[in-house]
C-alpha cells in the first residue's frame, strides 16, 4: 500500500485561516479482497476554514468543512491511521482553548469513500455529535476528559440483528504521568434505541479500560513496562429486547494490534507490554495480547464492526495476538516503522467459525515536510 498526503495552510491575519489536504491511496490486491479503505485514487483529504477570536483568556476557533476530529484516546473519536484511507468528516466544530482546558462541540458526517478521483462524498446513512471537555486535576498530578456523544447509524449489524440506530455515550477519562509511573483510565455509558427489522430494542450498553506504566529510566534502554485491561460489553440475551453491544464507533485503526483485526465489542482483553528505547530517536515494543468474549450470547466482531458468523458457538476465549513493532525517527522529517503481529485464533473461533491463525507485516516510510 501507498499513501501520498499534501496539506498547505493559509493564514490571513489573526481571524480567519484556510486548510486543504489532498491524498492518493493505492493498494495492491488482497486475497481476502479490497476494503473500501484500502483505495482512493485522488481526493479531499480535508479542506477546512477556520474563524478564529483570540483573547486574553483564550482561543475561540469555529472551524467549517472536510476535517479530521481526533479527541481524547482516540478510543471513540481516532484517525483511522492504520488503513490506507485515513478518516475524515464533512463537519462543524466549535472549540475553545486556554493555556490549560479546552471544549470542543461538533457535528458531522463521516466521509464515504469512493475508489476513483475526486469522487468522495458524503455519507448521509451515519451522523455523529458530541461534546468534549479536558482540564488538569492538579492533586492527582493527571488531566480528566468529560464526554458524551450522539450517533446515529441507518445500517447497524450486530449478532442481533440489522437495523438502524440512535446510541448516546456519555464517559470520563483520567490520564497522567508522575515519579516514572503512567496512567489511562476511562469508562463510557451508552444508551438509546435499536430497531433490527423494525422492531424497537432498547440499548444499554458499556466500556471500561484501564492502562498503566512505569518506566525505568536508569536502566539501559529505559524499559517501559505496562499493562491494559479492557473490557466492552456484550448482548447477553439476543430476545429479550435490548442491545448490550458497545459501539466504539469511530475508534482509532488499529486498536489493539498493528493488523487492526479485533472490534472493541463483547470483548475483554488483557494486554500486557514492554517498550524499549535504544536511543533517543528508536523504540521497539513486545506486546501480548489474550482475548475473550465478554458475553457467550454475542459473537466475536471484527473492525470495524463486522460479526463473525458462528462465531457465539463454544467458548469464550477469542486468542492471543503477539506483536513486535519499532519506530525509528531520525529526523524530524522522516519517520520509519516497522510491525509485525500473530493472531493465534482460539479453537473454538477455527471449528465453529472457520476463522485461521494470520501473520501480519507492516513497514512505512513517512515523509513530513
Amino acid at each position: 500500500m501507498q499513501r501520498f498526503l499534501l496539506g498547505s495552510k493559509l493564514d490571513y491575519g489573526h481571524y480567519f485561516s484556510t486548510y486543504v489536504q489532498l491524498g492518493s491511496s493505492i493498494a495492491t490486491p488482497r486475497d481476502q479482497g479490497r476494503k473500501p479503505t484500502d483505495d482512493d485514487h485522488a481526493y479531499v483529504g480535508q479542506g477546512y476554514i477556520d474563524l478564529k477570536l483570540p483573547t486574553d483568556a483564550g482561543l475561540g476557533t469555529l472551524r467549517v468543512g472536510r476535517q479530521e476530529i481526533p479527541l481524547g484516546s482516540l478510543h471513540l473519536m481516532g484517525t483511522r491511521d492504520g488503513a490506507n484511507v485515513r478518516r475524515s468528516f464533512d463537519a462543524v466544530r466549535a472549540s475553545w482553548a486556554t493555556s490549560k482546558n479546552r471544549v470542543d462541540a461538533f457535528i458531522g458526517h463521516p466521509v464515504s469513500i469512493k475508489k476513483g478521483s475526486f469522487d468522495d462524498d458524503t455519507d448521509n446513512s451515519q451522523k455523529i455529535w458530541g461534546l468534549y471537555a479536558t482540564t488538569p486535576v492538579a492533586p492527582l498530578a493527571s488531566s480528566i476528559d468529560l464526554y458524551t456523544f450522539g450517533f446515529e447509524n441507518n445500517d447497524s449489524t450486530y449478532t442481533q440483528g440489522s437495523g438502524s440506530e440512535r446510541r448516546y455515550t456519555v464517559g470520563s477519562r483520567v490520564f497522567g504521568a508522575a515519579g516514572g509511573f503512567d496512567w489511562d483510565n476511562e469508562a463510557a455509558y451508552q444508551f438509546g434505541e435499536f430497531s433490527p427489522n423494525g422492531a424497537s430494542h432498547t440499548i444499554r450498553a458499556w466500556s471500561a479500560s484501564a492502562h498503566a506504566g512505569y518506566t525505568v529510566s536508569t536502566w539501559i534502554w529505559r524499559p517501559r513496562f505496562g499493562g491494559k485491561i479492557g473490557m466492552a460489553s456484550g448482548d447477553k440475551n439476543p430476545h429479550d429486547g435490548e442491545l448490550n453491544t458497545f459501539n466504539a464507533m469511530y475508534p482509532k485503526l488499529p486498536y489493539l494490534t498493528e493488523n487492526g483485526l479485533v472490534a472493541p465489542a463483547n470483548l475483554i482483553d488483557i494486554h500486557p507490554s514492554v517498550t524499549l528505547t535504544p536511543t533517543d530517536t528508536l523504540t521497539v515494543d513486545l506486546s501480548w495480547d489474550a482475548m475473550w468474549r465478554q458475553q457467550k450470547q454475542d459473537g466475536f466482531y471484527l473492525g470495524p464492526m463486522k460479526p463473525v458468523k458462528n462465531s457465539t458457538q463454544g467458548s469464550r476465549f477469542i486468542g492471543n495476538q503477539y506483536q513486535i513493532s519499532t519506530q525509528w525517527t531520525p529526523e524530524k522529517w522522516l519517520q520509519f516503522k516497522f510491525a509485525y503481529a500473530y493472531f493465534d485464533v482460539g479453537h473454538s473461533l477455527e471449528k465453529h467459525a472457520n476463522l485461521k491463525d494470520m501473520n501480519f507485516i507492516m513497514t512505512s516510510a513517512t515523509l513530513s515536510f
